[in-house]
């Protein structure tokens, strides 16, 4: 959740979303606290990207990692959240960029300022030579004396050193402090440049260095919070993220996104195979660095699966739409639900980005000067605000909680894109919520590992979801018309009478959760065009 484009709680003329917004729509939006309502998006975890006092409008240069940023409220407002959150069930972690700091931070003025300072070590801060070398920056300090600081992502983002053990110390004691305060966990913001300087594939030493430092604050962490949440951010393909899987028990899994915007513009075959086969890589790799006098020895490695993210250019919404325009064999809408079927079905940690669900569009912008002479731009100085824009709550785009700290450029009155308008039945929301409810109901659906792969085709996309006894089979109709999925002696008859929980019809845009009052299925089930269907194995 990008907090300032969510609701503004205070309705204040600056329009920033804000904590007393967050509040305002849990109940009903995200998550009421009662399992037996269907009006809300049962959110289990809620991550708030930045929160901490910041120059920039995304807050990922920090200059206090003890505060609130004032735009968002107070301390109070956020230890109301927190509670507001637990009643409910619900886990909140903070989005935590420790790799660098904003230049604005104390720490970094005063280790420009004063050469004799402890913080001088706690950057990369070298005499300037006059060489010239990437991710370097120049500077002078108040005494004249000019330097150049290392920045991996920006000049006002310098990297901090963490070679330094008191660096680490303190990035540990900040961690400390959050989780004291009821925090349950973080988002490790660039998990994977903490080492390295480049954007380049990195070299072992510094894969190394990354996955020793992340295993020593996991170990920190858990000693005292055991069921804290740590999940790093490590973008790229498989083998990046197979080779950053033992410093953490979490990390983002961008892979997933990709495949899945994929297969939607071309069906392929073995999507779910290869995913399995990753997690499986994974965990091994992962249970060989967890020690055994931890707390947690039998957590394993998880994946957290998304289709869109604050970063991804476009949003899925807008790719889709150019996905169309070059042959992708659905509608728009139901490319769309495709991607939550294979969101919420087949991962046990998916990952809504604020605007999933209600198919916000956006695509980054090009705010570079209108005279420059390499990507000319308009010259706004814009670029990713548009695939953060305000969160639409009504087709007008007005009313109470509505943020407008950003003028829109992919919203408009009345396009269909809106809480309002996306919840009404045949809606996106209305679907999501579906979705997320039956995990509620379901835990072990919902928690449970992928078993068996009956299908993996560019027609069907069928597998099992098992946790302990519990069996359910997810079935997803790729085509546009409506099939039946047979079961007999020598094809997984275990399904044979099974119990019909949930279908949707991606094409008539319907769906209904039976699993109230399950329906029995004989030797075959039906499966709506761009459908699914979930059903469960009797005991």
């Amino acid at each position: 959740m990008f907090v300032r484009s969510f609701a503004d709680g205070d309705n204040d003329a600056k329009g920033i979303g804000d904590l007393k917004g967050i509040v305002s729509e849990l109940d009903p939006y995200l998550n009421d606290g009662d399992p037996k309502t269907d009006a809300d998006l049962e959110v289990g975890v809620l991550w708030l990207m930045p929160v901490f006092p910041s120059p920039t409008y995304h807050g990922y240069d920090v200059t206090d990692y003890r505060a609130i940023n004032p735009d968002y409220g107070t301390m109070s407002d956020f230890e109301n959240l927190i509670a507001k959150a637990h009643q409910r069930g619900m886990r909140v972690i903070l989005d935590v960029p420790f790799n660098h700091t904003s230049d604005r931070h104390p720490w970094f003025r005063e280790a420009i300022n004063d050469p004799s300072s402890p913080r001088r070590r706690f950057y990369f801060i070298e005499r300037d030579t006059g060489t010239r070398r990437d991710g370097w920056h120049t500077i002078t300090s108040q005494s004249g004396e000019r330097l150049q600081y290392f920045g991996l992502f920006s000049p006002s983002m310098p990297d901090l050193n963490f070679d330094n053990p008191d660096v680490r110390r303190e990035v540990e004691a900040i961690a400390t402090f959050w989780l004291n305060l009821g925090v349950d966990g973080f988002r490790l913001d660039a998990a994977k440049h903490v080492y390295g300087d480049s954007f380049a594939p990195l070299p072992d030493n510094d894969v190394l260095g990354n996955n020793e430092w992340w295993r020593e604050f996991s170990r920190f962490v858990y000693r005292s919070f055991p069921d804290a949440i740590l999940m790093g951010e490590v973008l790229g393909d498989r083998e990046i993220i197979l080779r950053h899987a033992w410093g953490l028990d979490a990390l983002v899994d961008e892979p997933f996104m990709n495949e899945v915007r994929a297969e939607i513009a071309r069906p392929g075959s073995g999507f779910v195979g290869r995913r399995k086969t990753f997690v499986g890589e994974a965990r091994a790799l992962n249970d060989m660095a967890i020690p055994t006098s931890l707390p947690s020895t039998d957590q394993p490695f998880e994946p957290f699966a998304f289709v869109a993210s604050h970063d991804r250019n476009p949003r899925l919404a807008s790719d889709l739409e150019e996905m169309k325009r070059h042959g992708m064999p659905y509608s728009v809408d139901e490319g769309y639900r495709l991607a939550m079927y294979m969101l919420l079905a087949m991962s046990s940690h998916p990952i809504l980005y604020e605007g999933d669900e209600v198919m916000q569009r956006g695509w980054k912008w090009n705010g570079n000067p209108r005279t420059g002479t390499t990507d000319p731009g308009d010259g706004s100085g814009i670029y990713d605000e548009t695939l953060r824009e305000p969160f639409p709550w009504y087709a007008s785009g007005h009313g109470p909680g509505q943020t407008r700290w950003f003028p829109p450029r992919f919203d408009a009155p009345n396009d269909g894109v809106s809480r309002e308008e996306q919840a009404r039945p045949g809606g996106m929301l209305d679907l999501v919520r579906g979705l997320t409810n039956l995990r509620t109901r379901h835990p072990s659906f919902a928690n449970g590992d992928i078993g068996a792969n009956p299908s993996d085709s560019p027609e069907w996309i069928v597998f099992e979801r098992i946790s302990g006894s519990d069996r359910y089979l997810v079935l997803i109709n790729r085509t546009s018309g409506g099939k039946d999925y047979r079961f007999h002696a020598a094809w997984f008859p275990q399904y044979i009478g099974a119990d019909l929980l949930f279908w949707s019809d991606g094409h008539a845009r319907t769906w209904k959760d039976v699993s109230a009052d399950p329906r029995q299925i004989g030797d075959s089930v039906f499966v709506p065009p761009v459908g699914l269907v979930v059903i469960r194995q009797r005991s």
